[in-house]
């Protein structure tokens, strides 16, 4: 069966599967299908035009929500080491610059209506894109770690530890599978524009304000910088945020009804979360994952942490279904919904036995694999290929494995671990630059001198017969 065969299928079943669910609900008929079989699911074909239904104020809310959580407030923690003159240069550049890559990946989706992994087919090819695919899940299976973790800590104390933590991993193990099972339309349109992040925004201004009101503040400027993180190092650990996002934007951004609205509310939603919960985080002026959780319980008896936890499910099942997508683009036949309880089942064993210290050193070498990364794929589309994709250069044999792309993402992953405070192979002599905007400079003009070095030898072997 050919791809446009495939897609043809695809989108009648989809169709059906809406047509049924709708026809249960109207006429109150019990159907005797499984209650998951009548959701329809979407792999990694492109999105029927009929399912493109989302719009710029829904993308808002979405990503206004995705930029959120207790794991932004501990990663904004971590600038309390950088002088305070420091510190808020960074967050606001690292949320714009982060937000704006982050918008420019998901235009891909929005404009080809494909998920991200299969945007990265073009340069790296049908089968060197399986590379970036597992690596995808595998930091998304490790965010879905964490936030079970956060969740299920934070929902020990929050119940003063009357049930275990690791009953509490279940549960909300079980709350991801159901999220997943349900679907991104549904999520977002049901639980995210109606309740979830309208609360979480009132919960954000009101731990702001009562933070600003309690004096940290004042201590954050007396303190702020003792242990010397340059401007560079701070903006690393912003941008780790919006650039960990990266390689699933399109997985939801492929259900845009346009572009300008699926873009603009992209990059706003995401850069005034991130701008508001690293300051936040600021605040908090405490690195301790556990500290923080417990400074927000004692904040109006507790309601506004249980107002996260209950967002933080949203951010877990993000991570989970878009594993599944990439793990689509490489096992083609795999069922989408047993990949999501398979992943989820993994997390949350996982999420049992794994310590939440090792989370600052987690999200910044999240930057070392897809900064470079995508300094590649968007060099390839706007630059290159001058967003002209097609479906044979995403789905066909048009290209099987990328050497430049690989040659110029290896080299990019390369000197962000050269450039990293963190890295095994930091270089101390080096000038503190920090690790992101070289690396992403780096693979990005690399690749487009490897491509204008393979189209001009091309030009010239055909000219010359």
């Amino acid at each position: 069966m050919s791809f446009y065969d495939s897609a043809e299928k695809s989108s009648r079943a989809h169709y059906l599967a809406i047509t049924r669910h709708s026809y249960c609900r109207k006429y109150n008929v019990t159907c005797k299908m499984f209650p998951w079989a009548k959701l329809p699911t979407w792999g990694i074909e492109p999105i029927p035009r009929g399912d493109r239904t989302l719009r710029g104020i829904e993308y808002f809310v979405l990503w206004s929500s995705l930029g959120v959580g207790l794991l932004v407030f501990s990663a904004g923690s971590f600038l309390t080491a950088t002088p305070f003159a420091y510190a808020i240069p960074a967050i606001i550049v690292g949320s714009v610059a982060g937000s704006l890559l982050l918008a420019l990946a998901g235009r891909i989706g929005s404009g080809h209506a494909v998920p991200s992994i299969v945007s990265t087919r073009p340069s790296f090819g049908l089968y060197g894109a399986s590379i970036p695919a597992i690596l995808n899940v595998m930091q998304l299976v490790g965010w879905t770690v964490f936030e079970i973790m956060i969740m299920s800590k934070a929902t020990e104390i929050l119940t003063g530890n009357r049930i275990s933590y690791s009953a509490w991993t279940l549960v909300f193990g079980a709350s991801i599978i159901l999220f997943g099972l349900v679907g991104p339309l549904t999520i977002i349109r049901q639980w995210l524009e109606k309740f979830a992040v309208w609360m979480v925004y009132a919960a954000s201004i009101l731990i702001i304000i009562n933070l600003l009101a309690s004096g940290h503040f004042s201590q954050l400027l007396s303190t702020s910088g003792e242990s010397g993180m340059s401007f560079f190092s701070a903006l690393d650990i912003v941008i780790a945020l919006p650039v960990s996002w990266m390689p699933l934007v399109a997985d939801y951004n492929r259900f845009s009804r346009n572009n300008k609205g699926a873009f603009i509310g992209t990059f706003i939603g995401f850069a005034i979360t991130n701008i508001l919960f690293y300051f936040g985080g600021l605040l908090v002026n405490s690195s301790d994952t556990i500290a923080i959780i417990v400074s927000i319980q004692s904040m109006f008896f507790g309601s506004l942490l249980f107002m996260f936890i209950l967002h933080e499910i949203t951010n877990a099942f993000a991570d989970i279904y878009s594993s599944a997508i990439s793990s689509q683009s490489v096992f083609h036949k795999i069922n989408q919904r047993y990949l999501i309880i398979g992943f989820t089942v993994l997390s949350t064993v996982l999420a049992v036995i794994i310590p939440i210290s090792r989370y600052e050193t987690f999200i910044l070498l999240i930057g070392a694999v897809f900064v470079p990364l995508f300094g590649v794929v968007l060099t390839d589309y706007y630059i290159i290929n001058r967003r002209r994709y097609t479906l044979d250069m995403m789905y066909g044999k048009h290209l099987l494995i990328g050497i430049p792309a690989i040659i110029s993402w290896l080299v990019g992953v390369l000197l962000y671990y050269l450039l990293s405070s963190l890295s095994p192979i930091y270089i101390f002599q080096w000038p503190q630059i920090g690790a992101t905007i070289p690396s992403f400079v780096g693979s990005s003009l690399l690749y487009l001198g490897l491509m204008k070095g393979k189209q001009y030898r091309v030009g010239k072997i055909g000219a010359e017969t």
